[in-house]
């Protein structure tokens, strides 16, 4: 189970650190760079919305970040919390289809879309080697009738 937390953690982290970066004071001069051949209309009320909406997504990284340093850092059964580590791995693979399509709608820089890219299918694949670690730890326990610490 000691991956598995340690993802968690790590993982919860990285989502609240999301939050920081989306914060529209900070994130509003990264989307020219982002997003190179939009015009983003800058001091509108559209441009806020923008800023808003990408707050938004921030905030939703942020709650399940929290619950996930919550079930890897201080749950005593981190086990009763897979589910939310599926919920990360779906947000991740959608977030992966976003940046695949504004990758190729022309829409988000290339270099930085990839990369992002890359970045989700690391989560991914760690939080599916976590599972099956702690899968093979619960089937042990099952087996031998112990559990770990």
């Amino acid at each position: 189970m000691k991956a598995l937390k340690i993802w968690m953690i790590l993982m919860g982290v990285f989502y609240l650190l999301n939050l920081v970066a989306l914060w529209p004071s900070l994130w509003a001069p990264q989307l020219p760079t982002m997003y190179p051949g939009v015009e983003l209309h800058q001091g509108t009320d559209s441009f806020q919305l923008l800023l808003d909406a990408w707050l938004i997504v921030g905030i939703q990284l942020a709650a399940i970040g929290m619950v996930l340093i919550w079930a890897g850092g201080f749950s005593a059964t981190p086990e009763r919390y897979l589910g939310v580590v599926w919920v990360a791995i779906v947000t991740e693979i959608v977030d992966g289809i976003w940046d695949i399509y504004s990758v190729a709608g022309g829409l988000e820089e290339p270099v930085i879309g990839y990369a992002t890219v890359v970045i989700h299918l690391i989560w991914i694949f760690t939080a599916l080697w976590a599972l099956g670690r702690a899968r093979k730890e619960l089937e042990g326990e099952a087996a031998t009738g112990t559990v770990a610490a």
